[in-house]
């Protein structure tokens, strides 16, 4: 057994068909089968159905490929622990953000690193927060920029910074004309929200005391926070935005916005690593890059 043939049927998993894993890998495809044949011998397991399409994997198959995984991240991660060593800040690191927050980090973010003095190589990639959390444990990514709590036993946490809610109301809707508004003058009927798979619906559900969504003749479960404000702007209602949005508002949608009454609804943003994640100089590093990125 090496790590090729793990690679391999990782390989597999991604492209569910031989063909395509073998040019992903950069061998043929009889040199890649041969492998994965030659590994199912060695541990007397059948690991992957053949001739089905698209490919599975048997159940046994399975629970070696989530080893597969973990051992190839503690591979990868040994590499760029000798880097750091040697070299200090370098290597390659692999970060995900959750989608509510790319916008407002991303830009600074990106531009902090290039301006760095570093070797650092840097990939980033938008996930929601549980697919984030699933890539942390299988070692598909090394960060994640999220705005949840997570297990402590799992997952450390870097706090990055606070970030307030402000309610984006369509001009048509009936609130209180006050400066300052609260959670309970946001009604479900009216309200836009992001899809299930976005921890940013379940924080505005939060901050609503919602337990459900509306009831209407048409359900639809937006994908990004532009959607949200488009929705408000062409069919009324409201929504919940992160204060930071209210940048990218034009002057006319600016006077949308409705500040909440203290205390004023948050979330924070923090940078997650495993609890275990040893490479301390580059997260001090990507600490310091995402900071200016609140201004």
């Amino acid at each position: 057994m090496n790590f090729q043939q793990l690679e391999y049927i990782v390989a597999l998993e991604k492209h569910k068909n031989f063909v395509a894993a073998a040019n992903a890998c950069f061998v043929s495809q009889p040199t890649l089968s041969m492998m994965v044949k030659k590994l199912e011998e060695e541990l007397e397991i059948v690991i992957v159905r053949r001739g089905m399409h698209p490919l599975e994997f048997t159940e046994e198959g399975l629970s070696l490929l989530n080893q597969a995984k973990r051992i190839l991240a503690e591979q990868h991660l040994m590499r760029e622990i000798s880097k750091e060593l040697t070299k200090g800040i370098d290597g390659h690191i692999r970060i995900s953000v959750i989608p509510s927050l790319a916008a407002t980090v991303v830009p600074s973010f990106i531009r902090n690193v290039e301006e760095g003095n570093h070797s650092l190589k840097v990939s980033l990639v938008e996930l929601p927060t549980e697919k984030a959390l699933v890539a942390l444990q299988q070692g598909e990514i090394d960060m994640a920029i999220l705005a949840t709590d997570t297990d402590v036993s799992s997952f450390a946490s870097y706090p990055l910074y606070e970030e307030e809610f402000v309610a984006y109301v369509s001009p048509f809707e009936k609130l209180p004309a006050r400066k300052f508004i609260q959670p309970k003058h946001i009604t479900s009927e009216n309200l836009w929200f992001l899809s299930e798979e976005h921890c940013f619906r379940e924080q505005a559900l939060e901050v609503c005391s919602f337990k459900k969504k509306k009831k209407s003749k048409v359900v639809y479960d937006a994908g990004s926070i532009q959607t949200l404000i488009r929705l408000v702007d062409e069919n009324g209602g409201m929504t919940l935005l992160p204060a930071a949005y209210i940048q990218f508002l034009s002057t006319k949608q600016r006077a949308n916005v409705r500040e909440f009454a203290p205390p004023v609804p948050m979330r924070l943003v923090q940078l997650t690593t495993l609890q275990d994640y040893p490479r301390k100089k580059v997260v001090e590093f990507l600490l310091e890059a995402l900071k200016p990125s609140v201004a």
